[in-house]
Formats: C-alpha cells, sequence, structure tokens
C-alpha cells in the first residue's frame, strides 16, 4: 500500500473525527435512554474494540429485543459515537442496542473488521442474560460500510463455505432480519469505490484468493444465506444503484424484504437517518425498521 493512499485514508479520517464535537453539540440524548460507553468486547486493550449499549430506563420485565448496530464510513472511517442518536432512537422503541466499534482500513483489511465483528456477537451473547434481553429476537442494523459488513458476515454465519474463504469463525448469534441502510454492497465495480479499494480490503492479490468470488456480493452463496432484509436509500443517496441493484439480487434469489427509497429531496442523502436521526423521514425509517424486524418476529414465532 502507497505512503500517499494510507495518509489519505488517515486525513480522512481526521477530518471526519474534526465534526464530532459539533455533532454532540446539536443532538442530546433522550432523558429516557440508559447508555453505557465503551464496553471491551476483546482482551487486547484496543480501543476499536469496544462497543456502546444502549437501553430503554423505564422497561418492563418482558424480556427486550436486540439490535445490534454497525457504524458506516466506507470501512475507513467512521465510529460508533457518530451513531450514537441514532441508536437512542433505536432504543425508545423498545430495544436493547449494542453499537460495535471495529478496525478501519488501511490499519487492517476486510476479513479482520468481519472478525471483529463476530468476536462482538460472542461477547453480546454473554451478556444478554444479565440485560434481560431475548435471545430469540436479534436483529442487525447497519448503515454504509456497515451495512456491507452486515451482509458479508451474516451470510458467513449461514454459509461455511464463504466463512472458509474468509478464513474466519463466525459467531454463533442467530440474526433473524437486517436494517440496511444506504449500503456500500460493491466493492467491485468501474467507479470511486471499485478502482482503488478492493486491494486494500482484500489484499493485493485478492483475485487469486479464495474469496475472489465473493468478492461480488451478489453471489448466490452470498444472497441465498441473508434473512430478511429492510433496505433503505433515497434519490439523493450518492450509493443509491447499490441499493436498487442488490434489491433485484434479494428478488432473483427470493430473499424476503422490503425497499424504503425515499423520492429527491437534498435533506436526504447518504445515510441520512444516521446523520441527521431528527428528520420526519429518518424517525419513519427507524419506525419502520422495527416494524419490519416485528413483524419478522410474529411471522417465525
Amino acid at each position: 500500500m502507497s505512503n500517499f493512499m494510507k495518509n489519505t485514508f488517515y486525513k480522512q479520517r481526521a477530518d471526519f473525527l474534526k465534526d464530532l464535537p459539533a455533532r454532540e453539540e446539536r443532538f442530546s440524548m433522550p432523558d429516557d435512554i440508559l447508555e453505557e460507553s465503551d464496553i471491551p468486547y476483546g482482551n487486547d486493550g484496543l480501543e476499536a474494540h469496544r462497543m456502546d449499549i444502549y437501553r430503554p430506563k423505564h422497561s418492563s420485565e418482558k424480556k427486550l429485543p436486540v439490535i445490534i448496530n454497525v457504524h458506516g464510513g466506507g470501512l475507513l472511517l467512521g465510529c460508533k459515537e457518530f451513531n450514537r442518536y441514532f441508536c437512542a432512537q433505536l432504543c425508545r422503541l423498545g430495544y436493547l442496542v449494542f453499537s460495535i466499534e471495529y478496525r478501519l482500513v488501511p490499519d487492517c483489511l476486510f476479513f479482520d473488521q468481519c472478525d471483529d465483528l463476530f468476536h462482538a456477537m460472542q461477547c453480546i451473547n454473554d451478556l444478554l442474560a444479565a440485560y434481560n434481553a431475548d435471545p430469540d429476537r436479534i436483529y442487525a442494523v447497519g448503515d454504509s460500510g456497515g451495512a456491507c459488513l452486515l451482509t458479508y458476515c451474516t451470510a458467513m454465519q449461514n454459509c461455511s463455505s464463504i466463512a472458509d474463504a474468509a478464513h474466519i469463525t463466525p459467531a454463533s448469534t442467530h440474526i433473524r432480519a437486517l436494517g440496511l441502510i444506504s449500503g456500500m454492497f460493491y466493492t467491485n465495480r468501474f467507479d470511486k469505490i471499485g478502482l482503488f479499494l478492493p486491494k486494500y480490503l482484500y489484499g493485493p492479490h485478492y483475485r487469486q484468493s479464495e474469496f475472489a468470488p465473493y468478492v461480488n456480493p451478489e453471489h448466490p452463496d452470498i444472497v441465498r444465506s441473508l434473512p430478511p432484509c429492510f433496505l433503505v436509500t433515497s434519490h439523493n443517496d450518492h450509493l443509491r444503484s447499490y441499493t436498487i441493484h442488490f434489491e433485484k439480487a434479494l428478488k432473483k434469489y427470493g430473499v424476503p424484504h422490503i425497499l424504503l427509497d425515499f423520492p429527491a429531496n437534498k435533506k436526504l442523502t447518504h445515510a441520512f437517518s444516521v446523520f441527521d436521526p431528527s428528520l420526519e423521514e429518518s424517525l419513519l425509517t427507524i419506525k419502520s425498521i422495527s416494524d419490519y424486524f416485528q413483524e419478522e418476529a410474529s411471522y417465525e414465532l
């Protein structure tokens, strides 16, 4: 990897982090939410191996359904703190929410990021009883690069050939449905992402690797291994075509799903429901994802 590209990634990450204080001033945490920050899910002391937990301050004795949240940022930047207010809105609908941090490129490869998620999921499994959570109602939501990670990790859990090709041992967590917001599903197209990113994600010789066929997210092993999916995009989302094409793959292989595609609106840009959870359309998106999860739970039960 060239030093120029590394420095570019680090600068983008630094610029992103500079905006967090202003975001903290703009939004406030709801009073009815309890937040626990920086819970380690590994024993290595890495800041990237931590998660935040959100739970309703007032809840009945009934076990809470769970949402695992994975932040976006193109797998190069982003942090769990950026998703605080989005997670709070999910929590207010009656969920125990785990927001996962993970290592970022160029400090690791995509496979390491998947491994981070699986370690976090195993830790979450161990915490469910202590938080009065329902192990039979676990869902996951990711935006942009986080949606990409969730797609692959969930597929690996249900298809051993994908996990074997990645040389990864999946967590035992059973994810019943996914919420995929402005997903960065495609990393191998002839666009600004696909022209430079794959070798940094999968390694310089990935085309000769066992994982090479799975760089295409429309591979039938991947799509057929997914649980029901709720897809979100908008006409002002610069990655809208990714969601539209991935929805066609879900339809082709008969995977249950819903597509929420907002019309043109300059406020509704990429992953708008995470960037500004206070928007009316954001609250609608979050409620719609929750409703979909509950419908899937009722259907399966």
